[in-house]
């Protein structure tokens, strides 16, 4: 079953690799083919994992931020083949995200709910800093803008929880990866909206952004099976 999990993210990882080069190369159907694909494959893994899950309530919670996001992964890419759409479009992927993350942050929570206060002032601090910063590099307002500020929240809220959980428990090996994972899918987040809304570009960003987000996701997969 193990190897079964491992087969299946290194695979997701070559899919996404692939799928990085032909989204470049503005291969937009193949590309959207080969997101869906590696999406469809750590939401796979997490169902094999789910079998070695040791807490289920938070595995549950795990595997359907897993699907959310697959779901989202779709939905933005589906926006660059139909144009006319694309703002709505976005804004669902988005939306579908920000619940993935709800069911992430949920599933710490049930670990151990204290994490939560004692993340919230760290949390906060994050959040005022690092908006600010995203804020004065991009172009966008009205409900995008205030829709983009919570969804920022959330994620970092969900990131410091999970460290949080790590510093409470550093020994625990499913702690330590979400820890990982929670970090690198908020770096993601911010690539993600410096790139689409920035005021300038960045060459590369969107290379990272997926990178980093892909990584992340196969970080908080194998967390079903290693949570302890």
């Amino acid at each position: 079953m193990t190897t079964s999990i491992i087969v299946l993210l290194l695979l997701g990882c070559i899919a996404e690799s692939a799928f990085i080069m032909f989204e470049h190369r503005k291969s937009l159907l193949a590309a959207l083919l080969l997101k869906a694909l590696a999406s469809l494959l750590f939401v796979l893994a997490g169902l094999f994992a789910f079998s070695l899950a040791k807490l289920l309530p938070y595995a549950r919670l795990v595997l359907l931020g897993l699907m959310l996001g697959a779901i989202g992964d779709v939905c933005l890419n589906l926006r660059f083949l139909f144009t006319d759409g694309a703002k709505r479009i976005f804004m669902l992927g988005i939306a579908t995200f920000l619940l993935g993350h709800i069911a992430y942050l949920l599933a710490l929570v049930s670990c151990a709910p204290a994490a939560l206060l004692y993340s919230l002032p760290a949390a906060a601090l994050l959040s005022f800093f690092l908006i600010r910063f995203v804020l004065s590099r991009i172009e966008v307002d009205g409900a995008i803008k205030v829709f983009g500020i919570v969804y920022l929240c959330v994620v970092f809220l969900m990131a410091c929880v999970a460290l949080t959980l790590f510093l409470l428990q550093p020994q625990n090996l499913g702690r330590a990866i979400f820890a990982l994972g929670g970090v690198l899918f908020a770096a993601s987040d911010v690539l993600l909206v410096l790139g689409q809304f920035g005021k300038r570009s960045y060459r590369g960003f969107r290379a990272l952004n997926l990178s980093l987000y892909y990584v992340g996701q196969v970080c908080i997969c194998l967390t079903i099976a290693l949570m302890r």
